[in-house]
C-alpha cells in the first residue's frame, strides 16, 4: 500500500513539475513575441512607407510617435481579428503574438494606419455604411492584403465586416459596388498624386 502511494505522489509530482515548465516556455515565448514586436515598430518607424504616413499627421496636428499610436496585447487565438484601431482615442492595438513576420507586420501597420489617417482627415462616422465599405477597401489596398486585380478578395473582406457591424449587417450589395471604383484608386498618402483625387468620403 505505501508503496503504490509513494506512485502517485510521484506521478502527482512529475505532473506538477511538467506544468511549471509547459507555463515557463510558454512565458518564454510570449515574452520573445512581445520583444519582436517591438523591434519591428522601432524598424517599420524608419521605413519610406511610415514617412508618407507621418507626414499627413503631423499636418493634421496629430502625433507621430508610433509607440504613442500603437498598443501591443496579448490576445485570444481563437478570435480571427489581428489588429483593432480605436477611433476614441485614435490608436491602434495589436496582438503580438498573432504576428508572423516583419512583413505581415508591416502590412498590419498600413491597414490600420489608414484608418486613422481616414478619420483624421474626414472623421469617420461608424453610422455610415459607403464610407465604413470605402475605408476597408482602401485599407485593404494599402496594406497589400488584396490586391487591386482580385476583386473577389476585396468582396469577401468587405462583406465580413460589414456583417459585424449592426449597423450595416445584410447590406453589403447596397454599398460595395458604389464604394469600390472610386475607393481602390485613392491611395493616399501613400502616392502624393494621388492623393489630390479623393473619394467623395474623404
Amino acid at each position: 500500500m505505501s508503496g503504490q502511494i509513494d506512485s502517485e505522489e510521484a506521478l502527482q509530482k512529475s505532473k506538477v513539475l511538467f506544468e511549471r515548465k509547459r507555463l515557463v516556455t510558454i512565458s518564454n515565448a510570449l515574452q520573445l513575441m512581445e520583444k519582436n514586436a517591438k523591434q519591428y515598430l522601432e524598424q517599420f518607424e524608419q521605413s519610406p512607407d511610415y514617412r508618407l504616413f507621418r507626414t499627413q499627421f503631423r499636418q493634421y496636428q496629430h502625433t507621430s510617435q508610433l509607440d504613442q499610436i500603437v498598443q501591443f496585447q496579448l490576445c485570444d487565438l481563437s478570435d480571427p481579428d489581428i489588429s483593432f484601431y480605436r477611433q476614441a482615442e485614435k490608436k491602434i492595438l495589436v496582438c503580438y503574438n498573432k504576428i508572423r513576420d516583419y512583413a505581415h507586420f508591416q502590412q498590419i501597420m498600413k491597414y490600420d494606419l489608414t484608418f486613422l489617417y481616414d478619420d483624421l482627415r474626414a472623421k469617420i462616422d461608424w453610422y455610415d455604411c459607403s464610407m465604413l465599405s470605402c475605408m476597408k477597401i482602401r485599407g485593404l489596398n494599402i496594406s497589400g492584403r488584396c490586391k487591386q486585380s482580385d476583386k473577389q478578395c476585396f468582396i469577401d473582406e468587405v462583406r465580413t465586416s460589414l456583417e459585424r457591424s449592426e449597423v450595416c449587417k445584410g447590406k453589403y450589395d447596397e454599398y460595395f459596388e458604389k464604394s469600390f471604383k472610386q475607393c481602390v484608386m485613392d491611395i493616399a498618402p501613400i502616392n502624393s498624386v494621388q492623393q489630390t483625387k479623393k473619394t467623395i468620403f474623404f
